[in-house]
């Protein structure tokens, strides 16, 4: 199989690596590597981190490919919603698997891996970027997870709220508060939205 077949069965994949392209030649994993190699070098792909490659143009892409179970959540996620203009630093995944490599770069962005205990993976949906998907929190889910695990500046916050308040659902935010059952995160998200005239207190 020449190149260019090669590259459009491996455009099938967000993210490929060398089991892939074993299945794909019927070849031996070193052989699959070097193969790898040398499409690199060529520029035709694109290396994440090792062993793992893309076609892919945006991180956002391949960030919840990467680790498994795992959603975008925080500032960034915000951003994608339209509630910020202010550009983040990095994309914030939320995964409830251990990572020996929490931050990777890809290209001028950063994708960041926050493990948390697997109750808060909730509340996110498939969103298409590019020509895959992505996983992606809800926009409440988002507000939660920004106050809870000080994803994104207060101000940020407070001013996504108030940018967002016809999209934003008070009760999905109660809902998601009340499920997973937490006193501290109850407290933060009643503070913020108290202050803007919401009265969550009541929860």
């Amino acid at each position: 199989m020449n190149a260019i077949k090669l590259l459009n069965q491996l455009k099938k994949y967000p993210v490929f690596g060398a089991e892939e392209v074993a299945e794909i030649l019927n070849c031996p994993p070193r052989y699959a590597n070097l193969v790898l190699t040398r499409l690199y070098h060529k520029k035709a792909i694109k290396k994440i981190d090792f062993g793992k490659y893309t076609v892919c143009n945006l991180a956002q892409t391949i960030a919840t490919h990467l680790v498994k179970p795992s959603y975008i959540t925080g500032w960034y996620a915000l951003k994608i919603y339209g509630l910020t203009e202010q550009l983040p630093q990095q994309i914030d995944v939320l995964t409830s698997q251990k990572r020996n490599k929490k931050t990777i770069s890809f290209g001028p962005e950063k994708i960041r891996y926050v493990t948390v205990n697997k109750k808060y993976l909730c509340g996110f949906f498939s969103e298409v970027s590019e020509q895959y998907t992505m996983n992606l929190a809800s926009l409440e889910k988002t507000i939660v997870d920004c106050l809870y695990f000080d994803l994104a500046p207060l101000s940020v916050i407070i001013q996504a709220v108030k940018t967002g308040e016809e999209k934003i659902s008070l009760d999905k935010i109660k809902r998601i508060c009340l499920k997973l059952k937490n006193k501290q995160l109850l407290k933060r998200v009643g503070i913020v939205f108290d202050s803007l005239g919401y009265g969550v207190r009541t929860l």
